[in-house]
């Protein structure tokens, strides 16, 4: 016979056999009980009562008793230390032995302390007889064999000296305690029923969390390994994708038939969709998987503001929209490099979604520090909002327009948002625009404040995408990648020396440490020195002022972090060449400030 529990089926046998195990552990567990209460009651006993045949058979009566519970005290000490040399059934036997000598002492003081003219007395050994018996409902009944035996060879004696006497109050005693012994069966077995039923489910529990660890180890090995293919795949096509988008520009750039330009503009499009993709699905997987981890501290949030709207402004102004963020002297405790994604991602999404006006960034302090980014775009109905948090959920796309983005960008914003434990809102009305707000704990700023260099002085439309003379050092092992980009970047009037690892690059800055203007590295180099590592040893020894451009298709956030942390700028494959040529633009101004 089986017992099904939803999916878990136990069988009869697995029961009978997880209840022997737990019962001989809960029957151990109650010795001390046990010896405790039989220490009381048969001192009460030998005190208040001695046997007609004499003191000393009293005093032995007691004596065996408490060998007894010697005997006890060993067996439960040897259960616990000793279980495994010994099979179950031995200890079950041990304690059954146990119990029947117990038993029979009680008995025994059944006739033992038995005085027939004493009627009061006779009434205290029934009393205690029957708490003996009461306190082994609780102890035994989960092995009912073991409390009937105990329950019958511990009041027998008695029942019978009470029944033979002529004294009808005896017979009347005896009586009563046949009528109690039923009831004390009857009680212990009705626990015992409840016992194995609680034990059938205890162990249905058990296998069910057994399978359900399981279940969580294996999804969670297929979740770890998706990350890891994800990542390495995301970085090895970062790679050929960063290269096509380099291509397209600088095809853009030759090809003068506006038949010819449609065309790079559709392969550009299609570039940076993969590219979204890609970065968007490595993102939510590696949350998923809990392999991000937040590393929070206090900093400034203006400059953090103001190089993410530098990255999307080209991006606005192409669709002819006014970018703006308000200055803000605060400071706030979070993690700048995931707090940096959450923003990125709501300032792109505003970007797309918004046709004419204005996208906004403003920081509001008080309690707490928020950050809204507003734009005057669709909006968004009130039944609705809480939907645009999930992946691939996008309003007024239904045919799926690449354009319009891939609806994973606020996915990815809210559990960043969950991690850092920030509070994420947004407040839209249809036609009129929305808000989007990350609320996040304020911090001080011990640090003694400088002046803050705006990266967009002294720039103007005219002059973006001109280089005319600047000398850069490209150091790229990606031959693909380091022909397209250096063709990319001869085109915009630089003079370019190309290398394909860090020992290469460090030559040449050696050999002229005045020649290069401005350096740009990919982070992954063949050999033993990194792009970081390249560009440490350059400003410690060489040129503690040359601009650097990392552009990596790594998005490990401590890599970032450790990037951030030594003022370099960041861009991740594939790079959008207005985005690049934007980023070197505002290098090289801040340089000659």
């Amino acid at each position: 016979m089986t017992v099904a529990t939803d999916d878990i089926e136990l069988s009869d046998d697995e029961i009978n056999a997880f209840r022997r195990r737990r019962a001989t552990d809960d029957l151990y567990d109650r010795i001390s009980t046990i010896t405790i209460g039989t220490l009381i009651l048969t001192t009460v006993l030998i005190v208040n009562q001695s046997p007609p045949a004499g003191a000393v058979y009293g005093y032995l009566w007691y004596a065996a008793c408490i060998g007894l519970e010697v005997f006890g005290t060993g067996l439960l000490w040897c259960y616990r230390n000793y279980y495994e040399r010994r099979s179950l059934t031995f200890w079950r036997g041990m304690y059954m032995a146990g119990v029947i000598v117990l038993a029979t002492l009680w008995g025994s003081a059944g006739v033992l302390f038995f005085n027939v003219s004493e009627f009061a007395e006779q009434t205290l050994l029934f009393v205690l007889i029957i708490g003996v018996t009461v306190s082994s409902v609780s102890t035994n009944a989960i092995w009912l064999l073991t409390h009937a035996i105990y329950l019958v060879v511990s009041t027998m004696p008695m029942i019978v000296m009470c029944l033979i006497q002529p004294d009808p109050q005896y017979k009347g005693m005896g009586l009563a305690f046949l009528a109690y012994i039923g009831v004390a069966y009857s009680v212990a077995r009705s626990g015992s029923i409840t016992y194995k039923d609680m034990m059938a489910l205890t162990l249905k529990n058990i296998r069910l969390a057994e399978t359900l660890r399981e279940q969580y180890e294996i999804t969670d090995a297929a979740s770890r390994a998706k990350t890891q293919f994800l990542a390495s795949a995301s970085h090895d096509l970062r790679q050929p994708v960063h290269s096509l988008s380099l291509l397209s520009e600088g095809l853009r750039q030759e090809v003068s038939t506006e038949r010819g330009q449609q065309l790079v503009s559709h392969i550009r499009s299609a570039v940076t969709s993969i590219d979204d993709l890609l970065g968007k699905l490595l993102d939510i997987s590696r949350l998923d998987a809990g392999d991000v981890r937040a590393e929070p501290s206090d900093f400034r949030l203006d400059p953090l503001i103001q190089s993410l709207v530098i990255e999307a402004r080209p991006v606005a102004e192409a669709k002819g929209l006014e970018l703006v963020a308000m200055p803000c002297q605060c400071a706030v405790h979070s993690d700048p490099v995931l707090l940096g994604n959450i923003l990125r991602n709501l300032i792109t999404n505003a970007i797309k979604y918004t046709e004419t006006g204005q996208v906004r960034v403003d920081v509001v302090a008080g309690d707490n520090v928020s950050v809204q980014v507003s734009d005057t775009g669709m909006g968004i109905p009130a039944d609705q909002q809480d939907q645009i948090f999930q992946e691939f959920v996008q309003l007024n796309n239904p045919e799926r327009d690449r354009q319009k983005g891939l609806g994973l960008g606020l996915s990815v914003c809210r559990r960043l948002a969950g991690l850092l434990g920030h509070e994420l809102e947004v407040d839209s009305e249809p036609g009129k625009g929305s808000v989007f707000s990350v609320t996040l704990a304020g911090a001080e700023w011990t640090e003694e404040d400088g002046a803050v260099v705006s990266l967009t002085e002294g720039v103007t439309p005219a002059s973006a995408g001109v280089f005319s003379g600047v000398n850069v050092l490209f150091v790229e092992d990606d031959a693909m990648v380091r022909e397209s980009t250096a063709q990319l970047l001869a085109g915009w009037g630089c003079h370019v020396r190309a290398c394909v690892d860090a020992v290469e690059g460090w030559a040449i800055v050696e050999a002229e440490p005045d020649w290069a203007d401005i350096l740009i590295s990919d982070y992954r180099l063949p050999g033993s020195m990194t792009g970081q590592e390249l560009v440490s040893r350059i400003k410690s020894e060489l040129l503690p002022d040359l601009p650097v451009l990392m552009i990596t298709g790594d998005t490990a956030p401590e890599r970032i972090k450790a990037l951030a942390e030594e003022g370099i700028t960041v861009l991740h494959k594939p790079v959008r060449p207005g985005f690049m040529r934007n980023a070197i633009r505002q290098l090289l101004a801040v340089q000659r400030a």
